[in-house]
């Protein structure tokens, strides 16, 4: 019977006998099981890598097992002679094993085609088992391997010494033939796992040992691991997470090291390039042309952004610009929407995070397909917006609807039949005290970016009413003053009676005030606002249906939704006056809503012919720079009329 204090002592005796150590082997094993236990923990998606590792793993744990297992055999002489055969076999197969899964793991990074990936399984099966048939007559006919009766081991020929040697060349042949489908840091990692992996073994049989067989083939699987499983760079494009972009760009910074940024987004670029084989190797193409010294990072929402440094490049402008003429070419062929902005990093730039949020900022006022480099003017511009972005959080905490740092601005709208000025839209200005005056293109867009837009609403809603407070009490015949207001505001629960909380706290007639919108293209926000609409309208508050003639118009919608006043955009304004088809395409529009009963109004009257063309095409009301420019509402008593 083989007692633990036997196996202990045939351990001892084959270290001593053999130069060999088990230590190899059972470390392996161990590993083996800790890999096994990270990825069942750490790993969601059960996918084919995941199954790929796990059976490497295993056949890595079943061939140290079986080492073990074999080598305390011998040691044990002709106990168990059938048991050395049986693990012996066993040890090499898991070997062989290990090497084809090796190669199967590596057949969807490199992209090998699905037929060759099934000639490879058929071949390595039938010489495995060849192999493995060879070996057993070997063993029953004395010419490989066999233990005679004094438990002597004879090792004549080894065949599975060739089949290894057959999967250890086409390992490499493979890296090397298809290199180019990887990016170099997968590469490089692969080549030197399995080169590391054969300068053990070629040392370990110049010892005479065999200790770490099973350790030199685990090297590989750690490598492959580490690449494809706990890899900071991202497989498909070869990129780093943006915690190391913000790491590299804060230490590019201390040192006062240079680096050019080049930045772009694409539309839906990351389901595309796993979609697409021919974007992946045009992307490839480019990566391994362009991105040599540099490292390339993936951002949400589709942003590739390169970093590489200026003291690496000759002509770093010229680099730049080869990269962007080489982008255009590749664009021209998959013709992906995208947005470049090129920045070199700047003293006057306080954080590494700070870069994206400038680039983000200037996407925001580019048009897709056109490239932008980042100068000193942006940087003040964004941080001009940081500032504007504190006071609009300040003003939102507050909710002080006095505030003083937003001021009514308004432009009279002209009356055609009475012939004079009883209307007016309200406009909102910032004034800052460190930036003077703000216009709603500089603060509009941040206000609903980071949702203070509706704390801004409120506010200029609460002083228009007070100044139409202010001109009924002097004598003034004002109809009423429009407010504009964003979906963004119709979606609150509380917008309804918000808006009559503060008519009513400015004591003046609902009549007074009118809601300018635009139509949503949503569904949930069309039945929300048409809602609201007919709520608010009850109370005798008008509504204007803003900007008609831009963008996406549903005639169905306009039609459900009860408005008093159409506002023409000044482009359909501009268009009417071109040629007379677009007259009569404009006009026709106008005239079908007039005689719907909808009231037109038109936006940018800036002379007489655009007077005469819009009073010809059933206007209304009129509104433009021909009568007054945004004037402050307190100014609006010069155009109006006394009551009589």
């Amino acid at each position: 019977m083989l007692t633990p204090m036997f196996f202990m002592a045939k351990i001892i005796h084959v270290v001593n006998l053999h130069s060999y150590s088990p230590v190899g082997d059972i470390t392996v094993t161990s590993l083996c099981w800790l890999l096994i236990f990270l990825l069942m923990q750490t790993q969601i998606h059960k996918d084919r890598n995941f199954r790929m590792m796990i059976a490497m793993l295993g056949m890595t744990f079943i061939s140290s097992f079986s080492g073990i297992f074999y080598q305390i055999l011998i040691a044990a002489g002709t106990v168990h002679i059938f048991a050395i055969y049986i693990f012996r076999i066993l040890r090499q197969v898991t070997m062989i094993l290990l090497l084809f899964l090796d190669i199967r793991y590596m057949q969807e990074p490199l992209w090998i085609r699905t037929d060759a990936q099934k000639r490879y399984t058929f071949l390595t099966f039938l010489l495995l088992g060849a192999s493995v048939a060879f070996d057993i007559l070997g063993t029953i006919f004395h010419f490989t391997f066999y233990v005679d009766g004094d438990g002597t081991v004879h090792n004549l020929f080894n065949i599975y010494f060739i089949l290894h040697i057959l999967l250890t060349i086409s390992i490499f042949y493979l890296i090397f033939k298809y290199r180019w489908r990887v990016i170099k840091q997968v590469f490089w990692g692969l080549t030197g796992a399995f080169a590391l992996a054969c300068v053990i073994l070629i040392v370990q049989g110049i010892m005479r040992q065999n200790s770490f067989t099973g350790f030199a083939y685990f090297l590989p699987i750690l490598s492959i691991f580490f690449m494809f499983h706990s890899n900071p760079f991202d497989i498909n494009t070869g990129a780093a997470s943006d915690s190391y972009l913000y790491h590299s760009l804060d230490s590019a910074r201390e040192k006062k090291q240079a680096l050019i940024l080049i930045s772009c987004f694409m539309m839906n670029f990351t389901q595309a390039i796993t979609d697409s084989k021919d974007l992946r190797y045009e992307y490839y193409q480019f990566f391994r042309t362009h991105v040599r010294r540099g490292i390339v990072y993936h951002l949400e929402n589709d942003r590739l952004v390169l970093t590489f440094p200026v003291k690496n490049e000759k002509d770093p402008d010229g680099t730049v610009q080869k990269m962007l003429d080489d982008f255009t070419d590749s664009y021209k062929k998959f013709e992906i929407d995208f947005k470049i902005v090129v920045m070199k990093t700047n003293p006057e730039v306080n954080s590494g995070i700070d870069y994206i949020r400038i680039i983000e900022a200037v996407e925001r006022n580019m048009p897709f397909n056109t490239f932008h480099h980042a100068d000193e003017n942006d940087i003040k511009r964004f941080y001009g917006s940081s500032y504007i972005l504190g006071e609009l959080e300040d003003i939102s905490q507050r909710r002080d609807l006095d505030d003083e740092r937003i001021l009514v601005y308004c432009q009279p709208v002209f009356n055609i039949r009475t012939q004079t000025y009883d209307t007016a839209e309200a406009l909102m200005r910032l004034r800052l005290p460190q930036t003077g005056m703000v216009f709603p293109d500089q603060f509009i867009p941040i206000a609903e970016q980071y949702g203070h837009i509706h704390a801004l609403s409120m506010i200029i809603l609460n002083k228009t009413c007070g100044a139409i407070r202010t001109l009924i009490e002097d004598g003034y015949d004002i109809n009423r003053i429009s407010v504009n207001f964003s979906t963004l505001d119709i979606r609150y629960d509380s917008f309804c009676k918000e808006v009559q909380q503060i008519i009513a706290r400015n004591q003046i007639p609902y009549s007074k005030i009118a809601i300018e919108i635009t139509e949503s293209r949503s569904e949930a926000d069309f039945n929300i606002m048409k809602a609201k609409v007919q709520e608010l309208q009850k109370l005798g508050i008008k509504f204007y249906l803003d900007d008609f003639g831009t963008g996406y118009s549903n005639f169905e919608r306009i039609m459900e939704i009860p408005f008093d006043i159409i506002k023409f955009d000044r482009s359909m304004t501009i268009e009417s006056a071109k040629n007379e088809s677009s007259f009569y395409m404009v006009s026709t529009f106008a005239n079908m809503f007039s005689k719907l009963h909808y009231s037109v109004l038109f936006e940018g009257i800036e002379d007489e012919n655009d007077e005469e063309n819009c009073v010809k095409m059933s206007a209304k009301y009129l509104q433009g720079y021909k009568y007054s420019k945004p004037i402050p509402i307190e100014e609006l008593a010069n155009f109006l009329e006394k009551t009589s």
